[in-house]
């Protein structure tokens, strides 16, 4: 019998909130209260969520964020900005162990990724990862989706997840987006660039870069994709869900 795996499907949440589930689901898998979980969501207000270490205002426009209703959130894990807004979220929380995941942070990426190009395969997106970790114009260092990982998804080139990890108390949380559509001019408003207050090359240079998968044609549903999502976990550590 399959070993049975918690699926956690919540409703939009605000951004603060959003990063403190993530929180405590890493808690509860590291005391043994729950078992490796796999939680879908989304967010509402949409939200400018920063990397561990980066800087808000070397980052962030953060009167362009009120003005626009945008909450500003910080990530437990690393990486760079994602402004949160048309796409669904994944966090997926496993001991960081060789028996569930490869070790070392780009092999254990790759191979979560599987999980993610399943998922694809299953809704019939041609996506492939990035071979390499190409280094862009730079035009923006605080943005996530500028410059493809080589362990990230990619559709018809272009850059489709951003996902970041973290290691705490022997637990391995990943959590990353899954775009459906790319904002593009809300990125503008509410990223500083170093191409000038209104951001052109910038905006250029990221839809050379992203796009989110309602952009490039794919007619898909959030519930499709999150059920695409669940399977896709399930086949590569062959369990079942809790849900």
């Amino acid at each position: 019998m399959a070993k049975k795996w918690r699926l956690i499907s919540d409703p939009p949440l605000a951004g603060a909130v959003n990063m403190q589930r993530d929180l405590d689901i890493l808690e509860e898998v590291a005391s043994g209260k729950a078992p490796p979980t796999l939680r879908l969501y989304r967010w509402a207000p949409p939200a400018l969520s920063l990397g561990r270490f980066q800087k808000a205002e070397a980052v962030a426009d953060l009167e362009a964020c009120r003005r626009l209703g945008v909450d500003l959130v910080r990530r437990p894990t690393g990486g760079r900005a994602i402004l949160h807004d048309r796409e669904l979220t994944y966090s997926f929380v496993v001991p960081d162990s060789r028996l569930y995941i490869p070790a070392g942070v780009i092999p254990s990426y790759r191979f979560i990724s599987r999980a993610l190009l399943s998922a694809f395969e299953i809704l019939q997106i041609d996506a492939a990862l990035s071979p390499e970790s190409p280094r862009g114009a730079d035009l923006a260092p605080g943005s996530c989706f500028d410059t493809p990982s080589a362990y990230e998804l990619r559709v018809a080139g272009k850059k489709v997840v951003g996902s970041a990890q973290l290691r705490r108390k022997g637990m391995l949380l990943q959590h990353g987006s899954i775009l459906l559509a790319l904002p593009l001019s809300s990125y503008r408003q509410v990223l500083l660039h170093r191409d000038g207050k209104n951001g052109e090359a910038y905006l250029k240079s990221l839809q050379q870069r992203a796009a989110g998968l309602l952009d490039l044609g794919y007619s898909i549903t959030l519930e499709e994709l999150s059920e695409a999502l669940s399977m896709g976990f399930a086949r590569l550590f062959g369990v079942e869900w809790n849900r």
